[in-house]
């Protein structure tokens, strides 16, 4: 079988269905249909199931696309150190980031980058943690920002720094006016304080519900919202209290406007960078790391200190 069929039927994995897989690869859905088939036949095994629309792969299945995917990472890999060994400071690097991130770090990594690598091509794609894992375990991204990163044993960490979770007050608020607030902070004066949150599901949003069931408060929500830029503005307006990560507090226009209160180191998240065991690490791709790291720590350190 060709990496051409392997590739297509990795893309069919990926997605999960026929159509969305031949649409992405710009194919007719009945060739890459005949393609499936074809490989199912010559191997003698069912590759995927349907399951209520989706297709999901079998025991045999997975042992395939498994090893199907290692042949293409074997295969990007040589080619990956061709092009390094011509050209080491050229190429392209393609990096996944939360939209929540990307507008906070990129300003700070990318001019650095691309100062010292003008000829580096680099692609970028925003996404939540699910769908950026997705795309790096297929080699569709080569690095990806992530917080407080699993143990994943197809996965490499490279922690860039620690962020710590805040408690965000307009300076009018009346805890703030009361002078009652100070640090370490005690979260039972909290009891009765609005507050802005980010919907449940995402990370800061278990950390703020876990905080709160620490303190055996009970907050009243006046706002849940994907963005928590909203939040810590909302919070600016002297209406409620926001829970953020002192990152987006130190690099915001609206800081001035509020004061913050470091809730308890037990609340930090740590910020990483993720990349497949299997993969490369080309030069560029260190270089994006060890600049990644330096501008980030070079911004956020000093404010902390």
């Amino acid at each position: 079988m060709t990496d051409k069929q392997l590739e297509y039927i990795v893309t069919i994995a990926t997605e999960a269905n026929i159509t969305r897989a031949a649409q992405k690869l710009y194919i007719g859905q009945s060739a890459l249909s005949q393609t499936l088939a074809h490989v199912e036949a010559e191997l003698g095994i069912k590759i995927f199931l349907r399951s209520t629309g989706a297709l999901i792969p079998t025991p045999s299945g997975e042992l395939f696309l498994q090893s199907a995917r290692d042949i293409l990472q074997i295969k990007r890999n040589l080619l990956a150190q061709y092009r390094e060994q011509k050209q080491p400071k050229f190429g392209s690097i393609h990096i996944g980031m939360s939209q929540s991130r990307s507008w906070l770090f990129t300003p700070i990594i990318l001019p650095k980058f691309i100062q010292q690598y003008p000829e580096v091509n680099i692609v970028f794609t925003e996404g939540n943690e699910t769908e950026l894992n997705k795309l790096l375990v297929n080699g569709k991204i080569d690095l990806v920002f992530t917080i407080n990163p699993h143990t994943d044993s197809r996965f490499c960490y490279h922690n860039l720094f620690d962020e710590q979770i805040v408690l965000s007050l307009a300076k009018q608020h009346p805890l703030c006016l009361s002078g009652a607030l100070s640090e370490p902070l005690d979260l039972s004066l909290l009891e009765g304080v609005s507050f802005f949150l980010l919907q449940k599901g995402n990370d800061l949003r278990r950390l703020a519900d876990l905080i709160f069931s620490d303190a055996q408060i009970y907050p009243r929500i006046l706002l849940e919202s994907h963005s928590m830029d909203i939040c810590f503005q909302m919070s600016a307006t002297g209406l409620g209290a926001a829970v953020i990560p002192d990152t987006l507090y130190y690099c915001h226009r609206d800081r001035d406007q509020v004061n913050i209160f470091h809730i308890g180191k037990q609340y930090s998240r740590k910020m990483a960078i993720v990349y497949r065991k299997n993969m490369y690490l080309s030069f560029i791709a260190k270089e994006f790391i060890r600049i990644s790291e330096e501008s980030l720590r070079q911004v956020y350190q000093p404010l902390k200190q």
